[in-house]
């Protein structure tokens, strides 16, 4: 940039050369011109003042109007000038911002879900009364409710204010769909079983169009000739999921994070939510085991958000992970 102005105020020294001064004598006295030029263009771009290379003043020109090429020259280049660095200065800025504005923690790879007679269920208060009129029922066996857990690590756990202050832990349930004519083209048991069926590492989202082509075309393959009907939407359904402890008022070492598949979890499918209802709050019997578990749960992605304010900076900090269906360990 400085080395194409000083191009232009080479050529306008050439056309004037009292336009432009040295040391208070008319451009090219000293013989180098180029070099001249080049020191004129650099202190204009970066506006730290004019030495002993300026452009001519009103009183040095007998005409003052010749100058106005080389006038125009100099403001626009310190005007470009001003622009880059403070396009420099907020790029920097926000380089920095985004650096501190990241949280130094940690997540477990995988979500373990954990199910048996050996979790220590502890009830809402809502289920006080369901759970009491299960209590004389014969036939029905008091299994708890799986658990889905994963771990935070505070990378800072070591430091002097690496703590987190007011954390706050948010899951939200992702599910892909495909709509055509405005309506869902699968459930939620068909949804499970696509992301069961796809490959590790593979992309989910072009195998759950694949499917929901083949279904729709199994299915209606009269209907597929309406333009109505085959117009498709991709749509992302979020669902929040409640934990045991959202909340961290002094997050250092470790988070242990629960949530209960119960009827309320968005995790399951509808079929089972009812079982669940139905036992009074309890895990039905038919699901207690790896396969029941596995082919209970339907969804497809787990967003996980981590926010608070950092004790070191007092910025705000957040992270966030994003688990696939691959990622839960059932045992």
């Amino acid at each position: 940039m400085t080395i194409f102005f000083a191009g232009l105020i080479t050529a306008a020294g050439k056309l004037d050369n009292d336009c432009v001064r040295v040391e208070g004598q008319p451009f090219e006295s000293a013989g180098a011109a180029f070099a001249d030029a080049f020191a004129l263009s650099w202190t204009t771009f970066s506006t730290v003042g004019y030495g002993s290379t300026y452009p001519a003043l009103g009183h040095e020109n007998e005409n003052s109007t010749n100058c106005l090429f080389i006038t125009a020259i100099c403001s626009l280049e310190s005007f470009i000038g001003v622009l880059y660095s403070g396009f420099c200065g907020a790029i920097l800025f926000g380089k920095i911002l985004r650096i501190q504005s990241h949280a130094q923690v940690m997540f477990s790879d995988p979500i373990v879900i954990r199910y048996g007679s050996g979790i220590d269920m502890q009830p809402d208060d809502d289920y006080d009364d369901m759970l009491d009129k299960t209590k004389d029922e014969p036939g029905i066996r008091k299994i708890p409710c799986p658990v889905l857990e994963f771990r935070i690590v505070n990378r800072l756990f070591n430091e002097v204010g690496g703590e987190i202050i007011d954390a706050t832990l948010a899951l939200n349930r992702g599910v892909d769909t495909v709509s055509s004519g405005g309506s869902k083209s699968y459930d939620d048991a068909d949804q499970h079983r696509i992301y069961e069926s796809s490959p590790i590492g593979s992309d989910s989202r072009s195998d759950h169009r694949f499917f929901d082509k083949l279904r729709n075309k199994s299915q209606s393959p009269t209907m597929l000739d309406d333009e109505s009907v085959t117009r498709q939407i991709n749509k992302r359904i979020f669902s929040k999921m409640v934990l045991e402890a959202s909340d961290h008022p002094f997050f250092k070492r470790v988070w242990l994070a629960r949530h209960i598949l119960n009827e309320r979890s968005p995790l399951l499918t509808q079929k089972v939510r009812k079982a669940i209802r139905r036992c009074g709050g309890y895990w039905p019997e038919s699901y207690n085991s790896y396969e029941g578990v596995h082919e209970s749960l339907a969804f497809g992605q787990i967003l996980v958000s981590v926010t608070g304010v950092s004790n070191v900076s007092a910025s705000d900090v957040y992270a966030q992970k994003i688990y696939d269906f691959v990622d839960v360990n059932v045992g």
